[in-house]
């Protein structure tokens, strides 16, 4: 009796606990992952489901990772398993909505919308316009223009641009055949004009030859010659100011289309009646004028060219650099003379030059341009797409051309 009663009290308790664990299904661990539901396991029969499974989510909270990454799977509905982070819990390498709110693969920092999982990446699209940059005329700017409805990307959609090839039409080429002749910038052999936009004249350069004192008007064109200048105002009215000599500031008429001066001592003009006049000085004849009715004129040192209506040309003065032997077979839409050799602008928007050529000055680029003017022994071309490009004598550093588009080119001394 003595036995029982010591050892009952002692199986009665064993016995009374291992009941109690058999009979309780909640403390068996039935997938293995060492947490019984009793320990928080919200899904006791997916062993990648328990308090702590996706770490870098949470430490506590019971969630599903399936692709055993640390973060939670966050499409899961399942009652008592919390919600993740992970964008995709069948890809360890996914993205998390952490990282990447719309889970779209492009994290937060290059996503132009981490909303929207149709946005456009920074990477793909450096303004987050929603147009990519290789066809985004200007990828820095949300409001730019699309290549596709902009082909020069001038900001004038296509179905308006009567060049879509060009970014100087319309708005610089308002005529739109190509070639920019409104001559509003013109350098000399010291200082440069310009036309601005109300009409006035502001010139610059050299003090001492009185250009810089512009008539107070408004003008259409302005040209500079060696140390004069002349201009065409509003009323077709030519007026030049500065040194004079030969007369070269006293037309023999009073209103012209445009005037031309030159790096040596005469000028040149059309006409209402489309025939040139010029005048100043003339020991080589350039400014005995062949008959006939011309387009427009241009005026070099010491000779003197002129387009007719269909593009042909004609020179005339000093020749002994070739620069009045024009090639006889090409129509020009533009021509411009320097100090001993010309340069124009063909029918394909080519240019071809003749005359001195001992700076490389007539060796014209290759490319399609719109305007071409001719200094002393250099020479300027602007191409369609607004480039300036320059050749032949640059010790004065006058081929250094900035970057920016221009619209008017004006070539000097």
């Amino acid at each position: 009796m003595i036995r029982i009663r010591l050892l009952t009290p002692f199986v009665l308790a064993v016995f009374t606990g291992c009941i109690s664990e058999i009979n309780n299904p909640l403390s068996i661990d039935n997938d293995g992952d060492g947490y019984t539901e009793l320990q928080g396991d919200c899904d006791d029969a997916e062993s990648l489901a328990y308090p702590g499974v996706a770490s870098l989510d949470s430490e506590t909270e019971c969630m599903i990772d399936l692709d055993q990454d640390g973060f939670g799977d966050r499409l899961v509905q399942q009652e008592g398993i919390v919600p993740g982070t992970d964008c995709s819990d069948s890809d360890a390498l996914s993205t998390n909505t952490i990282m990447d709110a719309d889970c779209d693969g492009t994290l937060t920092d290059d996503d132009c919308d981490d909303a929207d999982e149709d946005s456009t990446t920074v990477l793909t699209d450096g303004d987050c316009d929603g147009v990519l940059t290789a066809e985004d005329c200007d990828d820095t700017d949300s409001l730019s223009t699309i290549i596709s409805e902009d082909g020069d990307c001038d900001g004038v959609f296509t179905a308006e641009d009567c060049d879509d090839t060009s970014v100087l039409s319309p708005r610089f080429d308002t005529d739109c055949d190509g070639i920019l002749t409104s001559e509003t910038l013109s350098s000399g052999a010291l200082n440069s004009c310009m036309v601005q936009s109300d009409g006035s004249l502001q010139c610059w350069g050299a003090t001492e030859n009185g250009i810089n004192q512009a008539p107070v008007e408004a003008f259409e064109q302005v040209s500079v010659g060696y140390d004069w200048a002349c201009a065409v105002a509003t009323d077709n009215r030519v007026q030049c100011w500065g040194s004079d000599s030969n007369g070269v500031l006293s037309p023999p008429f009073v209103t012209a289309l445009s005037v031309e001066s030159s790096l040596g001592i005469h000028n040149c003009s059309i006409l209402e009646d489309q025939s040139v006049s010029c005048w100043g000085w003339n020991d080589n004849g350039q400014t005995d004028v062949p008959a006939g009715s011309y387009a427009s004129t241009t005026v070099g040192g010491l000779h003197s060219c002129a387009l007719d209506a269909v593009g042909g040309i004609v020179c005339w003065g000093d020749n002994g650099y070739g620069q009045t032997d024009a090639p006889v077979d090409s129509t020009m839409l533009q021509i411009s003379a320097g100090q001993w050799h010309t340069c124009g602008i063909d029918e394909s928007h080519e240019v071809q030059c003749w005359g001195r050529t001992d700076e490389g000055q007539v060796d014209s680029p290759t490319g399609k341009f719109s305007q071409v003017s001719v200094g002393g022994l250099h020479s300027c071309a602007l191409s369609m797409n607004g480039e300036v490009v320059c050749w032949g004598d640059d010790s004065s550093n006058q081929l250094n051309v900035p970057s920016s588009i221009g619209h008017q080119i004006g070539a000097g001394a």
